[in-house]
């Protein structure tokens, strides 16, 4: 089981005290059951109402280690899980973060999120279930072995009825999931159903052909979904209604097959009938606990397969020691640096390069061109973000070798088109406030947002006001290499003609090289330099120069 192998992560103690909770408790109910058919068995005999004080003692005894050990084993595996969950989580956030950048975003987004978040709620809201099933497994066992004590042929019918119900039941669970996974198939396609009508309201509202056939789609779709479900429940109830058909049948079998082959079990009969009666509560219990481990064991089962993938995303040299680049570098170059984006057969890839480029310290670099011609791609390249088919980035005459990449990066703070502005300033430890402050004042954003502690006060504003607050989180980081993808296109023109005409200005001044993205070209003389690209190849313009199309 997944579930077991998640354990397994914590070493053998957790499954060991597991089985050992299980079997004691287990034992003690047994022992109650054998107290209570004793008891109930010599009043018979006697005819008299009597206390036998040693058995009564026996009895609480039994009682009090059931409950004691019952409760250590639920809360016991309980913290397990949680510990299990937690170690492999943070392997998962750990090869995550490790993660190479193009394997990534090639992944896909929704299953990790779905595995680190909500398969870990599916298990721990679950784990005691696990705990039950193996408990249930334990008790039935003890059961039939104190049934055996009282009569062998009455041990061996119910354990061979036990054994072709246990197949039955495989059988019919997997009936069951294959129903849960058609399920699941539909109510997904009935999901994107709804995603459109929902993101393309306004083209169905415009086209009455388009809305009259989203809705009949949506209505086949709804009542495929609801036979699905209808066929899930009725083989849910109908393992129920197995299950109590099994219990009935082992009455049965005690009651009008055991004596056939056994004369002398009918003295038994109560202490027989005692024990299977005691059999209900872990034989239901079993059934129930492995109809809601289903989705535990599915969930566990995802996020011990997501970490073998994640370790195929690896990026070359993530784990091992870094190597230092110099912070007080001169130059950086790329010499015949080339990347090819995969494309269909008989198509030709997407070539960005080679490139051969020299950017000096404290340079102020614009790249401009067209939409599609590799603007992006070479900010990546150039953050060492995607790894080059040939050509080498260097530093200073250093190559940046998988073990210098993290050492380079950290000289890099970006905001790139695609921004992310983070709710805590993480990686600053001690945000100086009056530096803060003054770049609030200078970015004009000190009335629509604050510091507190180590985050900001407020994030929920236009695209614009989030990346001047992401251009001074960047700046809180102090390094030397500024790199701005289309930072500008989403200021009004007020702000867009004060970061050009003074922000870059003074940033130039205060040492840091800057990279940025831009389509203003009225504003290209702000820069020492202007790359331009088209269709992947690059070529050096004047500053000054409008960029051509």
């Amino acid at each position: 089981m997944n579930l077991f192998r998640l354990l397994q992560t914590l070493g053998k103690n957790p499954r060991r005290r597991l089985l050992r909770c299980a079997v004691i408790s287990a034992l003690s109910t047994t022992a109650v059951v054998a107290v209570v058919t004793y008891v109930a068995q010599k009043i018979n005999e006697t005819g008299k109402e009597f206390v036998d004080l040693p058995m009564a003692a026996l009895f609480v005894a039994g009682v009090l280690l059931y409950m004691v050990y019952e409760s250590r084993m639920i809360a016991q595996l309980a913290a397990d899980i949680e510990e299990a969950i937690d170690r492999l989580r943070m392997q998962l956030i750990g090869r995550l973060r490790q993660a190479d950048l193009w394997r990534l975003e090639h992944f896909g987004q929704s299953r990790l999120f779905g595995n680190i978040t909500q398969s870990c709620k599916v298990i721990s809201s679950n784990s005691q279930y696990l705990a039950q099933a193996v408990r249930s497994i334990v008790l039935i066992a003890t059961i039939l072995l104190y049934i055996a004590t009282v009569s062998l042929i009455a041990f061996g019918l119910l354990t061979a009825l036990l054994a072709v119900a246990a197949a039955a039941y495989y059988w019919l669970n997997r009936s069951l999931d294959e129903h849960q996974e058609e399920l699941a198939d539909q109510e997904g396609k009935l999901f994107e159903c709804v995603s459109d009508l929902f993101d393309g309201f306004k083209e169905q509202r415009l086209c009455s052909a388009r809305s009259r056939a989203l809705g009949e789609a949506f209505g086949r779709l709804s009542n495929d979904t609801v036979t699905a479900r209808s066929e899930v429940h009725r083989q849910t109830w109908q393992l129920f209604a197995f299950g109590k058909t099994t219990f009935n049948l082992m009455m049965g079998l005690v009651i009008f097959v055991v004596p056939i082959y056994s004369s002398s079990v009918s003295a038994e009969l109560v202490k027989i009938c005692a024990a299977v009666l005691f059999m209900t509560t872990p034989l239901f219990g079993l059934m129930q606990s492995l109809t809601v481990l289903r989705a535990a064991e599915a969930a566990a089962g995802r996020m011990i397969t997501l970490e073998g993938e994640l370790m195929a995303l690896a990026e070359q040299g993530s784990g091992e020691p870094s190597e230092s680049v110099p912070a007080d570098f001169t130059e950086i170059r790329m010499e015949g640096l080339a990347f090819a984006f995969p494309a269909p057969t008989e198509e030709p890839p997407f070539t960005l390069g080679p490139l051969d480029v020299s950017i000096r310290r404290g340079e102020v670099i614009f790249v401009t061109g067209g939409n599609g011609s590799g603007k992006s791609t070479f900010i990546k390249l150039l953050t060492g973000l995607y790894h080059p088919e040939r050509g080498r980035l260097t530093v200073d005459g250093v190559e940046i070798s998988p073990a210098r990449l993290a050492d380079y990066r950290a000289l890099v703070a970006p905001v790139f088109s695609d921004f992310h502005l983070f709710t805590r300033l993480y990686g600053l430890d001690k945000i100086d406030r009056i530096a803060a402050e003054d770049l609030l004042r200078w970015m004009e954003m000190e009335r629509a947002a604050g510091f507190a502690q180590d985050r900001f006060t407020r994030i929920d504003l236009s695209t614009g006001q989030r990346k001047r607050l992401a251009l001074i989180a960047a700046l809180l980081e102090t390094k030397p290499i500024l790199i701005l993808d289309e930072w500008a296109a989403d200021q009004d023109s007020h702000f867009r003609k004060k970061f050009y005409r003074e922000v870059l200005p003074e940033l130039r001044r205060r040492g840091l090289t800057i990279i940025a993205v831009t389509h203003d070209d009225r504003y290209f003389d702000a820069a020492d330099r202007r790359l331009h690209f088209e269709e992947g190849r690059l070529s050096e313009r004047p500053a000054g120069v409008e960029a051509a199309g």
